[in-house]
């Protein structure tokens, strides 16, 4: 009795771990990233699934555009004037699966700054949202800060 008692658990265990495990692979294939790249000289965004990509090569955005899903701006330690800072201008290229930004001047050095990605305006493929019946509810952008230090 008490081997089978085990044996249901051990079952019941490799279930909830394969769940887990599929889970966090799906969550983390469909993610935005931004970083820096290996100099320092561009962020880049990535992780874009391929069909937003391809949206993204008909469209043809111009630069002006591209604030509205991608913008790089300065920070400041006043957290409300943090949202209405301007867009740093610069030039976005498409790559594979990832998008980077270069700005027109470099960094200026010991400044901080931040880059949004807006994702509540992507959301996700339609298919995906029907099939999960789910509206992303994040606070609608993903963020990252950097510094340019020399």
């Amino acid at each position: 009795m008490k081997i089978n008692k085990w044996f249901y658990i051990f079952i019941a265990f490799l279930l909830i771990s394969s769940c887990n495990q599929e889970k966090s692979m799906n969550g983390t294939s469909s993610e935005f990233k931004i970083s820096l790249s290996k100099d320092s000289t561009e962020l880049i965004l990535s992780n874009i699934p391929l069909y937003m990509m391809d949206e993204f090569r008909e469209d043809s955005l111009d630069n002006d555009l591209w604030t509205n899903f991608f913008a790089v701006y300065r920070d400041t330690s006043d957290q409300e004037m943090r949202d209405f800072q301007p867009p740093i201008k610069g030039n976005y290229n498409l790559l594979d699966s990832s998008i980077s930004f270069k700005p027109e001047l470099d960094w200026a050095l010991n400044e901080d700054y931040f880059a949004r990605c807006y994702t509540k305006i992507l959301l996700r493929a339609p298919a995906d949202i029907l099939s999960s019946r789910k509206v992303n509810t994040n606070e609608g952008y993903i963020e990252f800060k950097f510094s340019a230090k020399k």
